[in-house]
């Protein structure tokens, strides 16, 4: 047997299948059939019941804390309690905790393993519409409204600097030597501008105003079912302000050739549950630019060679630094 460090990635996650298998053994429902649907951070199997499908999450990377998933789960339990929003709904183990951990051979150390209600529906991203992005903007609205008086039970990830992960997380490498073949200085230059304008945005921002966000709440996790959206993935759980959490939504289609009159409907969505967050122009902007930044490091500590997303990323940062330069 190959030892994990010498498997690909899909290989890991195929690997996880028996002790997929095992975690379930600690939940009160009786599985016939796994089935992998994804895996990137995590991996996710279908699990097949005479009662209906579920959906095991099982840790890959291992890049969050058992503090950050009680913050996740103690705000979806919160959520399902005290609103009619369609949130995930997750498992409690037969022993009553939220998640469990297992062990299979060949797979180092353990794996937590969350159990949560099957999602009906497609991807939001397949459909998007200006109907659907008015009914995002009501979902992120309402989700605002209650992580400004939910009080989680741990302090969350804080997302007042543009490295805002924990070092031993995603430490930042963009400025180490190595990093000078994919970072020329035509691309640091692009790099410094941006950090330059952006850094002003996080000191703009009031801590006494900060929250719960949810912290990725982009059209992939969202689900649209007949007529209602499906929020789910709430494993970053950030204390934020609900600007960078919109910065977030947005940020996956803003080169989307509709993304003018899908922002408007959004926005306008936005408005009809809350006060819109944004206090300036631009700011939306320089919270994608912050995001696109982190992305710049946190794809260096994945990828052994991130010369493919950098082809992508630094056209944008370079356009951000030319249209807010002046402002």
């Amino acid at each position: 047997m190959k030892d994990w460090d010498q498997l690909t990635e899909v290989g890991q996650i195929r690997r996880l299948r028996p002790l997929a298998w095992r975690a379930l053994d600690s939940f009160p429902i009786a599985p016939t059939r796994l089935r992998l649907v994804g895996g990137f951070t995590n991996v996710i199997f279908r699990v097949e019941t005479d009662c209906g499908p579920y959906a095991l999450r099982v840790d890959l990377h291992q890049d969050h804390s058992d503090e950050d998933v009680h913050n996740e789960l103690a705000w979806l339990a919160a959520l399902a309690a005290e609103t009619d929003l369609d949130v995930c709904r997750f498992v409690r183990a037969n022993d009553g905790a939220p998640f469990v951990y297992a062990t299979s051979d060949g797979v180092p150390g353990t794996r937590r393993c969350i159990l949560f209600e099957w999602i009906p529906g497609r991807p939001l991203a397949d459909s998007l519409t200006e109907s659907a992005y008015h009914q995002l903007g009501r979902l992120a609205a309402s989700l605002h409204r209650h992580g400004a008086t939910f009080t989680p039970p741990h302090r969350p990830l804080t997302w007042d600097r543009i490295f805002y992960w924990p070092e031993e997380v995603d430490p930042v490498v963009i400025y180490e030597q190595r990093m000078e073949r994919f970072i020329d200085p035509a691309r640091r230059r692009i790099l410094e501008g941006a950090i330059k304008l952006i850094e002003p945005a996080f000191a703009r921002l009031d801590p006494a105003a900060a929250q719960v966000i949810h912290g990725d709440l982009h059209p992939w996790n969202v689900h649209r079912y007949r007529n209602r959206l499906i929020a789910f993935d709430f494993e970053d759980v950030t204390w934020g302000h609900p600007v960078q959490d919109i910065a977030i939504t947005l940020f996956y289609e803003r080169n989307h050739p509709a993304y003018e009159d899908l922002r408007a409907a959004f926005t306008e969505g936005y408005r009809s549950i809350a006060v819109w967050p944004v206090s300036y122009e631009g700011e939306i902007e320089r919270f994608m630019a912050a995001r696109s930044v982190m992305f710049v490091n946190y794809v260096a500590n994945l990828h052994d060679d991130p010369s493919d997303y950098y082809k992508t990323v630094f056209p944008r940062l370079e356009r951000f630094v030319a249209q807010w330069g002046g402002s």
